[in-house]
């Protein structure tokens, strides 16, 4: 990646501190919120790279606030079948042309946006097989391309849970995932110097988003979490929508 001025490094600490607000307010998104700004700024790798290592605080974060309420026996199995996925993902991250990924990303924020956008109460089947399929493909997805975490919570919006056991199982899950993920980063190679820094930069960005986020979760309820879940997608993946067009 080319080195960036202070004022780039700023408006990246400036997204993240986006992406961690949406993060922590409905339990996922950081990447979807994230990416269509960083990717004017930063090669798909670096973006990818960048954003799950400084989310692992965040995941810590959520994870802490919400204890209590995570249903561990439920997640753990899905998160392991996550586990196995993690290595395809690297695989994809590292060895794929600049160009494919920068679309792949696009394409599937763009996707996720109509998915929401279409069918807003939809739920997938409550079932452990598609649980553990989903946990393997959204792992292969977040480590090699940064989204994807919105097929988690539609695998789970089917057991009705709160807001705080939701917040709290998908931080669980990422965090198993995207952490084994930035472990083989490094084993891979990808956790370059000038990565390494950008990551040291955006750890205040993740925190001060989060402290936000606790102000913003005091004041409201279950109906307008779950209405925040898709305006989570739809907004910030319009964003992306906009830019395609004008630059065709």
């Amino acid at each position: 990646m080319d080195t960036l001025s202070v004022e780039q490094t700023l408006v990246v600490a400036a997204i993240v501190f986006g992406g961690a607000l949406v993060f922590c307010t409905v339990g996922f998104g950081i990447g979807v919120a994230s990416f269509p700004l960083l990717l004017l700024l930063l090669d798909p790798q670096t973006a990818v790279v960048v954003i799950n290592s400084v989310s692992l605080l965040m995941f810590s974060l959520v994870i802490w606030q919400t204890r209590r309420h995570i249903p561990v026996r439920q997640v753990l199995p899905v998160a392991g079948a996550g586990l196995v996925g993690v290595p395809v993902g690297i695989f994809i991250l590292r060895d794929a042309d600049t160009g494919f990924l920068r679309i792949a990303i696009v394409a599937l924020i763009i996707a996720l946006t109509l998915l929401a956008t279409l069918n807003i109460r939809w739920a997938l089947p409550k079932s452990t097989p598609v649980e553990l399929g989903v946990g393997f493909v959204v792992s292969v997805m977040l480590n090699a391309f940064g989204v994807g975490g919105a097929l988690m919570v539609l695998a789970w919006l089917s057991h009705r849970m709160s807001s705080h056991a939701l917040r709290g199982s998908l931080s669980l899950y990422f965090l198993a995932v995207e952490g084994a993920g930035v472990v083989g980063y490094g084993a891979s190679g990808l956790l370059t110097a000038e990565r390494v820094q950008l990551i040291g930069v955006a750890v205040l960005p993740v925190v001060l988003g989060w402290g936000l986020a606790l102000l913003i979760l005091r004041r409201i309820n279950e109906v307008m979490f779950r209405r925040l879940v898709i305006v989570a997608i739809v907004v910030t993946s319009m964003t992306v929508l906009v830019r395609e067009v004008v630059s065709l």
